[in-house]
């Protein structure tokens, strides 16, 4: 896996009103250079020197550039999407195995009860902190192979088999989750972004060399322009990590449900069949 720089985690995580602004100062900043630096080197004080600069030309770099947004908008929402699942079912089976724990034998139920609600504060309390910054899918548990092994305890039965499939699905919604957290977007999209959208700044800057003002109101909507589609980017890039990020909300509601003891169950709504 191709590695991320620590900056990169800092803008993120910045609240968004900040990265909406670093944002802007950046682009604003680039195009004040093709402005006052580039555009008088290329073409001239008097923007006569390049001659005819053809409109097509940042035309297609623009096009380029807004097609390759949206190919990176799409799987970013959709993992973002992902997280935000997964996350719902791993505290959907959580809870549903609590419900069913009603069911269990006393001499079991305890020892069940105690593994579920240390694992659901683990993960809550724990696990979820590290989310943001994680570098690999693999990430300890022990609470999880003890709720398993109190879940390999039970008598066979129908209650084991439910058990066991609850359990089975907040493990494959916890491994999604684990997955997506630790991955991280590739420097090399950033960079042919980041190129495409400064080709743009400069053609635009180009078309109007021979006009003062128009290249500073072009520069600036452009500017702004771009500075928008790396907003939405950041904004969603990371699904733990930001403004916007995925927060443990149910495990925790969970967490304060299994703490004030098992008379809260009987005020449960009743309990929905698995997802499958």
């Amino acid at each position: 896996m191709a590695s991320v720089p620590t900056v990169f985690d800092v803008i993120l995580a910045l609240p968004m009103p900040f990265v909406i602004a670093f944002l802007l100062a950046f682009w604003g900043s680039l195009a004040v250079l093709v402005h006052c630096v580039l555009v008088p080197w290329i073409a001239g004080r008097d923007g006569l020197k390049l001659g005819r600069f053809e409109a097509e030309v940042p035309a297609q770099i623009g096009l380029a550039f807004g097609l390759l947004i949206s190919f990176i908008a799409i799987p970013v929402w959709d993992q973002h999407s992902r997280a935000e699942e997964a996350a719902r079912v791993e505290a959907a089976m959580y809870r549903d195995m609590w419900q069913a724990a009603v069911d269990v034998d006393d001499g079991h139920r305890g020892n069940l009860t105690a593994a579920l609600r240390e694992t659901v504060e683990f993960i809550a309390a724990e696990e979820w902190p590290q989310m943001a910054h994680l570098a690999s899918p693999r990430v300890p548990a022990p609470p999880l192979r003890d709720l398993r092994g109190a879940i390999h305890q039970l008598p066979e039965g129908s209650d084991l088999t439910e058990l066991r499939d609850m359990f089975r699905q907040a493990s494959d919604a916890r491994e999604t989750r684990l997955r997506i957290a630790a991955t991280r977007p590739p420097p090399t999209r950033w960079t042919i972004v980041g190129v495409l959208g400064m080709l743009t700044l400069l053609g635009v800057g180009l078309i109007h060399a021979e006009s003062y003002r128009a290249r500073r109101v072009a520069l600036s909507m452009v500017a702004v322009g771009i500075a928008c589609c790396f907003v939405i980017l950041f904004a969603y890039t990371r699904p733990y990590l930001g403004q916007f990020a995925v927060h443990p909300v149910d495990l925790q509601v969970l967490v304060e449900d299994l703490a004030a003891g098992t008379d809260s169950l009987a005020a449960l709504p009743e309990r929905a069949p698995p997802l499958r």
